[in-house]
């Protein structure tokens, strides 16, 4: 059950990076697994191959992964949603595809993956302690709070409102005197920076990273949560992720993963367009204001 959790949480905070993009700058990112999975490899193979400590492969691989977030937000930010979508994740299946090429299988073993092993502990654990379903669901918990309060916080800032109004209309805020291409990579590089800190912990636990990784199934199942609960805050995808982890683990006993996860989300979607969270923050201001007018006519 602990082990379900923090993968649903793992999810989450992944969907969290996909969620704030969608609604503060109205652009969708279809390559978040290239970040997920890319960081795990970077850290094992910084370790593996360059002998590295635990601790300088985890920010060797964190900072690699957002200048890459860096360059390519620089090339794709000023495109229209549609086409920023597509290169997202056109960039994800160019790196999910890499892996694989025979050039580099000494260092990422091809579609067999890479075990990820280390000695000595990071952040005062062991590699045991992390793969440990007891220990990990506190350090998964934390950063899921951690991640959705700078969120929060972001969404709140006076950055947050800038991003909203260029989403809304980014000719107005030109002519204000508003830059527009800034704010959106500064967007771009801090939902990397989550999804960054989702697939180091990712690693940390499993011990294992391999092509699954950065398949485009782990961006959809993002993008997904984040749908199933809400994307208009910062709770709603991390519940949608747990959610959505529960669901495909009862769906698997059954058999039918992918057919009962389909209609799972049509009948969300269509019934709760906000999402879950969305729709219980919706219905209960509507109960406030059905409240507030019978005390008044009353």
């Amino acid at each position: 059950m602990l082990r379900i959790g923090a993968g649903g949480l793992l999810l989450g905070m992944l969907a969290l990076s996909v969620a704030f993009l969608m609604s503060q700058a109205g652009l969708v990112v279809l390559g978040a697994a290239s970040v997920y999975g890319g960081v795990g490899y970077l850290f094992a193979i910084a370790m593996s191959k360059w002998d590295l400590s635990p601790t300088a492969a985890l920010l060797f691989a964190f900072c690699t992964v957002i200048a890459y977030a860096a360059v390519l937000g620089a090339l794709i930010v000023r495109t229209n949603p549609l086409a920023f979508m597509m290169l997202t994740l056109a960039a994800g299946e160019m790196i999910s595809h890499s892996v694989m090429l025979e050039g580099l299988r000494d260092y990422t073993s091809g579609a067999d993956g890479l075990v990820v092993t280390f000695k000595g502990a990071v952040f005062g654990m062991t590699a045991a302690d992390f793969a440990n379903a007891t220990q990990f669901w506190p350090i998964a918990w934390s950063a899921a709070w951690i991640l959705g309060f700078a969120a929060f916080a972001v969404r709140r800032s006076r950055f947050g409102a800038i991003l909203r109004a260029i989403q809304e209309n980014e000719e107005r805020m030109r002519f204000s005197g508003f830059g527009t291409y800034l704010p959106r990579l500064a967007a771009f590089v801090f939902v990397n920076a989550i999804a960054d800190v989702c697939g180091l912990l990712h690693v940390l636990n499993s011990g294992f990273v391999s092509p699954e990784s950065l398949g485009l199934s782990v961006s959809t199942n993002a993008l997904v949560a984040a749908l199933v609960g809400g994307v208009a805050n910062s709770t709603g995808p991390i519940a949608g992720g747990v959610l959505f982890a529960f669901a495909q683990d009862q769906f698997g006993a059954h058999g039918f993963t992918q057919l009962l996860t389909g209609l799972a989300v049509v009948v969300f979607i269509v019934l709760l367009p906000r999402g879950v969270i969305g729709g219980l923050i919706e219905g209960a201001r509507r109960r406030s204001v059905l409240s507030s007018k019978r005390r008044r006519t009353a």
